[in-house]
């Protein structure tokens, strides 16, 4: 069997695992510690996993859910956290609030915990929908690695995203629709330091291609030791 293969049915055992210890007490006392309703949640992803150099496995979660606020584009929010136990209870250590960082205009969160460089650290990924223009339909995820001191982005940008309406805001080159989904044993085989994505085309220009494209793209993750 392919060594890359290998890895990524290894990768997808892991996360299986790791959805399966994250219970529903485990979301009650994660929704609890943030201070959010469990009716007010519209979905959440609450994993568990090794994120810190430490062997501690963490509550990693992405929580969709309702705010309560009338202003139209902020009844809706996305927030990560990361949660240690402590005597029984969870204790937040890390948290992002997505809808804060973009004005509102967030939704449908999802969560992803995977080890790409294969360090035995998982990486965090977080994709949500971004509705900032209405014009514009995007989906962006965040890699998000352990450096040091906390949490850094490894790499942010659209997997969703269609600009072919928004005609008059939009430059003519950026009226794009594509799509993008990571090529995971290309990723996992170039150990963490590449993530390789294969991107379809749909459109360019504002112009509907004839037949979808699909192209190959790579960015850096992590410098080579």
């Amino acid at each position: 069997m392919h060594r890359s293969l290998q890895r990524l049915l290894l990768w997808v055992g892991t996360v299986l695992a790791a959805a399966a210890t994250a219970h529903a007490d485990t979301a009650a006392d994660a929704y609890r510690t943030m201070g959010i309703s469990p009716g007010d949640v519209l979905s959440g992803t609450v994993l568990s996993g090794r994120v810190l150099p430490d062997a501690e496995k963490l509550v990693v979660s992405v929580t969709t859910y309702f705010t309560g606020a009338r202003e139209e584009g902020r009844a809706v929010n996305v927030r990560l956290d990361v949660f240690r136990r402590r005597e029984g209870a969870l204790a937040s250590i890390h948290t992002r609030d997505f809808g804060a960082e973009h004005e509102g205009h967030v939704g449908r969160g999802d969560l992803q915990l995977v080890d790409l460089d294969g360090d035995g650290i998982n990486e965090i990924i977080v994709s949500f929908d971004s509705h900032g223009d209405p014009l514009i339909d995007q989906r962006l995820t965040e890699i998000l690695q352990y450096r040091g001191n906390g949490f850094e982005v490894a790499w942010a940008g659209p997997v969703e995203y269609d600009a072919t309406k928004a005609a008059r805001r939009v430059p003519v080159e950026r009226r794009d629709h594509y799509k993008r989904e990571i090529d995971w044993p290309a990723t996992l085989g170039s150990r963490g330091q590449t993530l390789v994505f294969k991107k379809t085309m749909l459109a360019v220009a504002g112009e509907r291609l004839a037949q979808p494209k699909s192209v190959a793209e790579s960015f850096p993750l992590r410098e080579a030791d």
